[in-house]
Parts: C-alpha cells; structure tokens; sequence
C-alpha cells in the first residue's frame, strides 16, 4: 500500500465507526470496569483534615499598607517552616506517638496573609488529630524564631467525613470517554489506511482497470423499524417508486455504454461478477439488463451464481420445473420445453434457479452451458450472466472464457485493492475480456445518515458464502473452490 496516496473519505470513516459502535461501547465499559477493580484492589483511601491560619506582623511604625506586605511575606516563611521536622518532633511529643504519620502542607494564598495548613492521612480520625498537634505544637518552635508575628487561627480542623483522593463520577466519566476515543481513534487510523476503492478518485489511482460508470448509494430502508427488521427494499428498476433520478440515470449511461462495446466489438454476452460477495453484483447485473430492455433490446438475464442463486428473489419470481436453469443445463427438460420468464411486459426474458445447483461445473466440462448461452444468444440482443463471486467459484474462470466481455462490479470500501486488480488479471490469464468495472455505492454528496451499505440482491437470504477451496491464485483468501452445501447446511426451496 502506498501512504502517500492515502485519501480521507468521510463516509468510509462514518461506516467504521457505525459498525464498530459496539467496540467503542465496550472500550468505554472496560474504562469503567478497570476502574472499579482498581477501587476494590488496588485503591487506598486517604483523609485530609485542613485547617486556615492567619499571619499578622506585630504592630510597628509601618503604615497598614506596610504592614500587610509585611504580613504576606512573613505567610510564605512561615509556611515553609511550619512543615520542617521540627514541627512535626514536637507535635509527636504532644500526642505521645512514636511517628508523625501523616503528611503536612502548607500554602499561603496568592497575596494574602491567609494559610492553608492540612495533614492527609490514611485515617480521618488520623488526619484530624495530627492537624491539631501541628497547630498546638508550632507556638513551640515559632516564638523562639518570630518574635513579630502573630498566627491566629481562623478556622478550626474537623474529622473529614469522606477520602479526598476519591474517584469522583465525573472522573469516571472522564476514564471512560478516554477510552472510548482511543478505540475510535484507532477505528479511523485503520479506516483510512485500509487500501479500498472508497470513491472514483481511488478507483483511478488504484485499479487498472476501466470505469464503466458509478452507482449512487440508495438507502434501502425508509424507517428504523424497517432496518431492525431486516426489511430492505428492492432495488430494482421499476420495482421501487422510492429509487433516485440519479440511481436510473446512472444504469441508463452504463446500458449506453454496453451498447456502445456491441457496436465497437460486436460483444453481445456479458458475465457480471465481482471479487468478494456482497458488492452488489446481482442487482448490477439485474438493472444493467432493464435498463438494455428499456432502451428497445431483447434481452436474457440468466441467474448462473448456482451455488447461491438470487435473482429469484430479486424478482420475486416463482420458478416452476420447466423454468429452472439447471434443470435444462442438467438436460432434464429440452431447449424447446424450457420456459423463460418474462419482465413485466417488458422485452427482458429471465432465466432462473430457485435452488442451489452445485453440480453446474459439470456442465462447464461437458461443454453443455456453453450451448445453453449460445442459444440463448441466437434469440435476443444481449444476454447478462449474473455468476458468482470471482474468489467464491473456481468455475467462474471457465464461464469468463464462454462470453464476449466481463463487467466487474466493485463496491466501495469493501474488496482490497490489490485483489480486485488480481481478479482482473486473472481474468485476462485466461483468456478472458474486461469491458470495465462498474463502481457501486458511491456517495457524491455528504449526507450524515446515509451511512449503511447496499447489500448483493437487498435480500436477507440463508447464511454467507462459507469455506472456499483454491482458486487458481486466490489460495490466500481461503478455501474458495467449494460453497457450502445448502442442503447439509440446512437450506431448503424456498
């Protein structure tokens, strides 16, 4: 990672600290546990009994301006004797104990003849009488070396009621708040060092790769309820009044600029992925092919994530036998038996999986998807292959070389860098063309409570993508070659 191209992006800073609020909470309540131990163990109490003399020179020629001069130079002399040992031999030997044990200060307040004189000890009753010693016990020493000066005593020592090196509330608050900035301080180190795409200006300092177009963030909840529900609406175009101007028009350029591959290259099938899961590759690939249909095209989005097929719930769509994708890659249903299912009343004709299907890579070997996709192109203008994940799918690298172009689709701050420009590389390695990558869950413009990310198809669907095996390069991540199987794991048709 390079330092020097390290970027502040506010909004990756405000997700971290969003999502790791509980390690903050806790930071704050470890403070205040630490604090309670160390009352309990550690803490000693100490008592401070405090007393107020006054310092009046002796009665001279002097003018009474004088004389109090006189009188706040002789408080700071005496205040530094009054804390000698001697003092404290002779206020001993009036209690009749073997040690001064407490501690004596003195202080003379700013320009006045006024002392402060406390003893602290580790008892109050302690403190108090050891106070009263001092204060009995320096007439001694003093009048054998101030003749000049009267000490009079203001106000009397009491038995102090409580520790004066209590931990108060407000210090505990403090101890905590401390702790708690720490830990988000550290949160925001690590958010801006972590070497993501946050916004387009990393994308072109960090990837090589092409930009297609961006995706706006949209929120997909309208209420806390909704959020604490798990109720997240779709994002689909069409499906959803609530979606932005800027979120269609954003799909439209990118729809503009597929179309402008197919001209220039005559590139007709498309295979949408991404590097990890969660990037928002299904509803990419979903709103890329709406957005070719609104635009006059007859288009075939097919659903090929099969080990965790989306699109069905994308679309909310019933897939009957004679619908499903792997039953006709499988040839338990004919070309001519198999049924696609239309859009709305739209030219986009879709091909679905309802349930996992992880014996596909069969069907990669024997060559029979090939044929699939390639009859699938026959038919229509375009065809969107919505495939799974780069580093969760070993097949995936197959399906790259069937098509004409792949689209990567890169959520911001999430896939590392480096490993989104492995991917590309790797798609190249094997003989495969990269028309771009689409940057999705961007924020243009700073809104404080537009913090929560864009999910992979906006569904809470089953578990996540678990133990993956080797692929090609990608041992680093993991085992990546295998899903976990939905039906070991419980997972059923739903």
């Amino acid at each position: 990672m390079n330092i020097l191209n390290t970027r502040l992006e506010i909004y990756s800073i405000l997700r971290d600290l969003f999502k790791n609020a509980w390690a903050i909470f806790m930071a704050a309540l470890m403070g205040l546990m630490s604090i309670y131990i160390l009352t309990n163990s550690v803490y000693s109490p100490e008592y401070t009994a405090s007393a107020t003399l006054v310092i009046n020179a002796k009665s001279s020629s002097s003018g009474a301006y004088s004389l109090f001069n006189l009188s706040a130079e002789m408080s700071n002399v005496i205040s530094r004797v009054i804390v000698e040992p001697a003092v404290q031999e002779k206020a001993i030997e009036v209690l009749g104990v073997d040690e001064f044990d407490g501690k004596l200060t003195a202080k003379v307040h700013d320009d006045t003849n006024f002392m402060s004189l406390s003893v602290t000890s580790d008892s109050p009753q302690k403190a108090y009488e050891l106070l009263r010693a001092v204060i009995e016990a320096y007439p001694q020493v003093s009048d054998t070396v101030f003749d000049n000066v009267v000490i009079n005593v203001l106000r009397m020592p009491e038995v102090p009621h409580s520790p004066s090196n209590k931990i108060t509330t407000g210090n505990r608050i403090l101890i905590a708040g401390a702790c708690a900035v720490a830990v988000a301080a550290i949160i925001v180190v690590f958010s801006i060092l972590r070497d993501t795409v946050k916004d387009e200006e990393d994308f072109k300092n960090k990837l090589e790769a092409k930009l297609i177009g961006t995706v706006p963030h949209e929120r997909k909840h309208f209420s806390i309820q909704e959020k604490l529900q798990g109720k997240n609406k779709s994002l689909v175009l069409h499906n959803n009044a609530f979606i932005s101007l800027t979120f269609v028009e954003n799909y439209h350029k990118i729809a503009a600029k597929i179309e402008h591959i197919h001209r220039r290259k005559g590139s007709k099938v498309f295979a949408v992925t991404s590097v990890a899961e969660n990037e928002g590759k299904s509803t990419t690939a979903a709103n890329i092919a709406i957005s070719l249909a609104d635009r006059g095209h007859r288009v075939i989005l097919v659903d090929l994530d099969c080990r965790k097929p989306a699109l069905f719930k994308v679309f909310d769509k019933t897939v009957g036998e004679k619908s499903e994708l792997s039953n006709l890659m499988n040839k338990k249903i004919t070309p001519t038996e198999f049924r696609l299912k239309r859009y709305k009343q739209s030219s986009l004709y879709l091909a679905l999986n309802s349930e996992p299907y992880p014996e596909y890579g069969d069907c990669i070997e024997s060559g029979e998807l090939k044929k699939v996709i390639k009859g699938f192109e026959a038919q229509v203008d375009y065809v969107i292959l919505d495939t799974a994940p780069i580093v969760a799918d070993a097949f995936v690298t197959d399906i790259v070389k069937m098509v004409d172009q792949t689209i990567m689709v890169v959520r911001t701050d999430t896939a590392f860098s480096a490993d989104i420009n492995d991917a590309v590389a790797t798609i190249k390695e094997v003989g495969g063309h990269i028309a771009g990558c689409i940057l999705n869950d961007t924020y243009p413009e700073f809104t404080f409570f537009a913090m929560s990310g864009v999910g992979d198809t906006g569904f809470a669907y089953g578990a996540r993508y678990g133990k993956y095996g080797k692929s090609n390069k990608y041992g680093k991540y993991g085992k990546y070659s295998r899903y976990e199987n939905p039906r070991e794991s419980g997972d059923s048709k739903k």
